[in-house]
C-alpha cells in the first residue's frame, strides 16, 4: 500500500466529512523552503551594519562641528541625519528578528507536518482498509468509521494548527516589513528641503477605506495580545484576510470586535470591493463556526464570488463573510471560553436565541454596509444551518434584502411564520435550499431539541418550537430550489443486538457529516443555483413544490 494511495483516500474522506483537504495543507507545510528567506536576511545584515556605522560616525562628528561652527544649524542638520539613520536601523533590526522567528517556526512546522501525515497514514492502514475501496463506505460497513473519522479529523486539526502557527509567524514578519526603513529619510526630506534642492516628498496617500483601516489597526493590536482568546480570534481573522488576498481578491475588514473569555468576538470580511459592487452578498455561518476558523467562511465567500463572476462576468459582486453573531458550539470550532461561557454556548444550540440576537446585529451592520455600497446595489442574504435562521430573523426585523437564500436551515426562527413576515421584501425573492438527505432540515433537530425544551417548565408557552417553522414547507411560501445533495447516500448496516436502531444512528451521523456541511451546499448544482440568484438570473434557478 503506497503512501500516495492512502493520501488520496484521506483527502477524499476529509472532503466528505466536511473538512478542508488536510493532505494538501500538509503538503504545503512540508514543501516550505526557507532558503529564500535566509538569503534575504543575510543580504540585509550588511545594510543594518552600514546604517549603524554611518550613524555612529555622524555622532562622532557632532563635537567637532560644535568647535568649528558657531551656528547651530549645521549641527542640527547632522543630528537629524544621525537620528534618521538610527531609526532606520531599528526598523531593520525588527525585520531581521521577525525573519529569524519565521524561519524557526516554518522549519519546525515542516517537520511536524511530515510526522502528522505519517501517523495518519499508519492509522488508516491499521483499520485493515483494502486499497481501491471507498474508504468512508468501507469503514461504515465494517464498523471502522470512528477510527477513520479520528485519523482524518486529527490530521485536519493538526494541519489547521500548523497553518495557524506558520501564518502567525508570517503575519508577524509581514507586520514588521510594513515599516519602511526609508520613511525616516522621507521625513527628513520633508522638513529639510534646503538640504536637498530639487527633491520634493511624495504626497501621502489616504487609506482606501477608513473603516477597513481602523479595524486593521484594532486587529494588529489584538495579534499581540497576552489573552489567548483575543489573540487566537485575531489570528483567525488575519488568516482569513490573507486567504482572500492570496486569491487576488480585495479583502476589506468591515467589522471587527475583539474576542474575550466569554465571547467569540465579531468580524466581517468583504471579498471584493464593496464600494463598487453591483451586488453585496452577506453570508452567515452555522453552529461551531468561530473567528479562529474564519478562513473557512472566506473560502465559501470566494467560491460564491468566483461562480457568480463566471455566470455574469460584467457584474461586480462583493461577498461578505459575516461572523457577526455568537454562534452556538463555537467552542467546538476552537474558540477558548471560560467554563460558564462554554456551558452557555453549548446549551444555545437547543434554540434559535443566538440566531435571533444575531439577526438584529446583522440589521445594524447592514446599515453600515449600505453606506459604503453604491446607490442601487442589490443586497442578498445567504445563511447556512443556524446562519440561515439568523438571516431569516434579520429579514423579519427589517433587513430589507432584495433576496435571501436559506440553506440547510433547522428553521426560519420563531419570528417568521411565512414569507409574509419579512417586511420590505418581495415574497417571490425568498429562496430555500433544503436537501432531503440532510437530517437538520427534516425535523430531527426540532424533535431532539424539543425533548429538551419540553423538560423546562413553561418553556413551550414562551417559545412553541426551538427553531421556528421549516422554510421548505409549502405553507411557508418560499421558492424551494430543486437540487440534489452533492454527497453520496451511504447506508450503514452494522448488525448487532440493537439491529435497526444502531443502523439508524449510524446513518444519521453519516448524513449529518455528508449532506449538511456547508461545502456540500456550495458545490455542484446548488452552487450554480445560488450564484444564479445572486446574479439575478432567476429563470436559471430550478424550483419544486414545498414539503
Amino acid at each position: 500500500m503506497t503512501g500516495s494511495i492512502v493520501q488520496v483516500a484521506i483527502a477524499d474522506a476529509a472532503r466528505r466529512l466536511g473538512h478542508d483537504d488536510p493532505v494538501a495543507a500538509i503538503d504545503e507545510q512540508t514543501e516550505v523552503d526557507v532558503g529564500a528567506l535566509r538569503g534575504w536576511r543575510e543580504s540585509v545584515v550588511p545594510v543594518r551594519r552600514a546604517l549603524s556605522d554611518g550613524s555612529d560616525r555622524l555622532g562622532q562628528a557632532l563635537p567637532v562641528m560644535a568647535g568649528g561652527w558657531s551656528s547651530q544649524a549645521p549641527r542640527d542638520a547632522v543630528h537629524r541625519h544621525r537620528e534618521a539613520g538610527l531609526t532606520a536601523r531599528d526598523v531593520v533590526d525588527r525585520q531581521l528578528a521577525a525573519a529569524m522567528d519565521a524561519i524557526g517556526t516554518l522549519e519546525s512546522t515542516r517537520a511536524e507536518a511530515g510526522s502528522a501525515r505519517a501517523r495518519a497514514e499508519d492509522s488508516i492502514r491499521a483499520t485493515g482498509w483494502p486499497p481501491g475501496e471507498d474508504l468512508v463506505a468501507w469503514a461504515t460497513v465494517h464498523g471502522r468509521l470512528a477510527a477513520v473519522v479520528t485519523a482524518v479529523g486529527g490530521l485536519a486539526d493538526t494541519a489547521r494548527q500548523l497553518r495557524s502557527r506558520g501564518d502567525s509567524a508570517l503575519q508577524a514578519l509581514q507586520s514588521a516589513l510594513r515599516a519602511d526603513p526609508a520613511e525616516p529619510v522621507d521625513t527628513l526630506l520633508a522638513i529639510m528641503p534646503a538640504a536637498f534642492p530639487g527633491v520634493a516628498p511624495e504626497p501621502s496617500v489616504a487609506p482606501p477605506l477608513a473603516v477597513d483601516r481602523a479595524n486593521l489597526d484594532l486587529l494588529a493590536a489584538d495579534l499581540n495580545s497576552d489573552d489567548d482568546a483575543v489573540r487566537g480570534a485575531a489570528q483567525g481573522v488575519q488568516s482569513a484576510l490573507e486567504r482572500a488576498r492570496a486569491d487576488g481578491h480585495t479583502a476589506q475588514l468591515l467589522v471587527y470586535e475583539s474576542a474575550s473569555p466569554t465571547s467569540q468576538g465579531r468580524a466581517a470580511i468583504s471579498v471584493g470591493d464593496i464600494r463598487t459592487a453591483d451586488a453585496v452578498v452577506t453570508m452567515a455561518p452555522g453552529v461551531s463556526s468561530s473567528l479562529v476558523e474564519m478562513a473557512d467562511g472566506v473560502y465559501d465567500a470566494l467560491t460564491l464570488a468566483d461562480r457568480t463572476g463566471e455566470l455574469d462576468p460584467g457584474r461586480k459582486t462583493a461577498v461578505v463573510s459575516w461572523y457577526g453573531y455568537e454562534t452556538p458550539l463555537a467552542v467546538d470550532g476552537g474558540t477558548p471560553m471560560n467554563p460558564l461561557a462554554t456551558a452557555a454556548n453549548v446549551g444555545a444550540a437547543g434554540t434559535d436565541l443566538y440566531a435571533r440576537v444575531g439577526g438584529q446585529q446583522l440589521v445594524d451592520d447592514l446599515a453600515g454596509f449600505r453606506s459604503l455600497a453604491p446607490d442601487g446595489a442589490r443586497f442578498v442574504g445567504y445563511g447556512h444551518s443556524m446562519g440561515a435562521t439568523a438571516i431569516s430573523a434579520a429579514a423579519a426585523r427589517g433587513a430589507a434584502f432584495d433576496d435571501i437564500i436559506l440553506a440547510g436551515a433547522p428553521g426560519a426562527s420563531v419570528e417568521a411564520d411565512s414569507v409574509a413576515d419579512y417586511p420590505g421584501m418581495t415574497p417571490g425573492h425568498v429562496w430555500v435550499t433544503s436537501f432531503d438527505l440532510d437530517p437538520i432540515t427534516t425535523g430531527l433537530t426540532d424533535t431532539l431539541a424539543g425533548g429538551l425544551f419540553g423538560a423546562v417548565p413553561l418553556m413551550p408557552l414562551v417559545q412553541p418550537t426551538p427553531y421556528g417553522p421549516d422554510p421548505a414547507d409549502a405553507d411557508f411560501g418560499a421558492n424551494v430550489v430543486d437540487v440534489p445533495s452533492n454527497a453520496p447516500d451511504i447506508q450503514a448496516h452494522t448488525g448487532g443486538p440493537l439491529g435497526g436502531l444502531t443502523d439508524f444512528i449510524a446513518n444519521e451521523v453519516n448524513a449529518l457529516h455528508l449532506h449538511h456541511n456547508g461545502g456540500n451546499y456550495l458545490s455542484g448544482p446548488s452552487l450554480d443555483a445560488t450564484a444564479a440568484i445572486v446574479a439575478g438570473r432567476y429563470d436559471d434557478v430550478p424550483t419544486r413544490p414545498g414539503r
